[in-house]
């Protein structure tokens, strides 16, 4: 593989990344190759490793580099967490220990999905049943206002409890993607040693 053809694929895979972070990944390993010479272009890469090695732990990198910055949001911290799955699922790893560590990634991601979607599930209950007993309430204040007072009270109630709710809502999730994301890009450190450490074949 020539240098221009490692670069061109290179790009290819960080397409997923902002053009700037692009151009500057490219930009440092034509630095690289520049410094290496034309002569030592193959030694280069065998040290490097494949694009698609580099280009997964480029975008692992990226993925949490602002996390632990105060105006990091759960928005981000789920795109980390997104973007360090298409860096496993890009590193060039063997399929068997690809599969394995794909189920325990779905697994963890599932259990961590399935409790923010319950929590946030509960806090639209609230909101809604809480509506839903307003209305209820206004229905039948001609009838017994006693009885719509006790609805009304109940509804705005829950739909107070469903507000408050969604700050500490927000808060979990973004703590839980944060960590999440960390977790992920640690495995991900770990694969990527081992396999330079020439633990696994993988077939390219």
């Amino acid at each position: 593989m020539s240098r221009e053809e490692y670069i061109r694929e290179l790009r290819r895979k960080l397409k997923k990344l902002p053009n700037k972070e692009v151009e500057a990944a490219l930009d440092f390993y034509n630095e690289y190759f520049e410094e290496a010479g034309e002569d030592n272009t193959e030694n280069a890469i065998a040290y490097l490793g494949s694009p698609a090695l580099v280009a997964s732990q480029i975008l692992a990198e990226y993925a949490i580099k602002d996390l632990d910055n105060e105006s990091s949001t759960a928005k981000k911290g789920l795109s980390a967490v997104w973007l360090i799955i298409l860096a496993i699922l890009a590193s060039p790893i063997a399929l068997p220990l690809l599969l394995l560590v794909f189920c325990l990634v779905f697994t963890v991601v599932l259990l961590c999905g399935s409790f923010l979607l319950t929590f946030f599930l509960l806090n639209v209950s609230l909101a809604l049943a809480g509506i839903a007993s307003i209305v209820a309430g206004f229905a039948v204040i001609t009838q017994h206002w006693q009885t719509s007072l006790f609805f009304i009270g109940m509804g705005l109630t829950a739909s107070g409890i469903g507000i408050l709710l969604f700050p500490p809502l927000v808060l979990v999730t973004k703590n839980i993607s944060h960590s999440l994301a960390k977790w992920l890009k640690r495995l991900f450190d770990k694969i990527t040693r081992r396999r330079k450490e020439g633990k696994y074949n993988e077939n390219f």
